[in-house]
């Protein structure tokens, strides 16, 4: 375990960190950015999404999260810091392809596996976990995203 912290075993193409600029985010479009072989998934949620995400448990592979990788800030039924802003890795838990967008959810491009604006995996034909959520921090004016993978 000491070890762990002693020795810095990631790869030497990956940072300590990643800082992104988000640019004007709008209500429920998500944005994937990328930066080196990184991709992040970010999404403002809108009042309505926000109020629906908190209420919905129905068609969850673990609704509680409890099976997912993320901080335990995160721990929460919005999976976020903020609730309004969500971030994740935009790669997917069933074959671990890229994301993209499809009406109000999130698909993983090689695969069935869907998520929703929380990164919660959807019931379907297999079984998978939430999307990762990575430490990550915003700056006070919410322009810059650090990501601390």
């Amino acid at each position: 375990m000491l070890l762990d912290f002693a020795i810095d075993i990631r790869p030497s193409g990956v940072q300590d960190s990643y800082r992104f600029e988000i640019g004007p985010l709008l209500d429920d479009q998500p944005r994937i950015l990328r930066r080196d072989n990184l991709s992040i998934l970010v999404l403002r949620r809108s009042a309505a999404t926000i109020a629906r995400l908190r209420e919905t448990t129905a068609g969850l592979q673990d609704p509680q999260s409890r099976r997912s990788s993320q901080p335990a800030w995160a721990n929460n039924p919005l999976r976020s810091r903020l609730p309004e802003l969500f971030v994740s890795y935009a790669t997917g838990t069933d074959y671990g392809c890229g994301l993209e967008i499809a009406a109000s959810t999130v698909k993983e491009i090689c695969g069935s596996a869907r998520y929703d604006f929380a990164g919660r995996a959807l019931a379907g034909d297999r079984q998978f976990p939430n999307l990762i959520i990575p430490d990550y921090n915003f700056s006070d004016d919410f322009r810059y995203l650090t990501i601390r993978p």
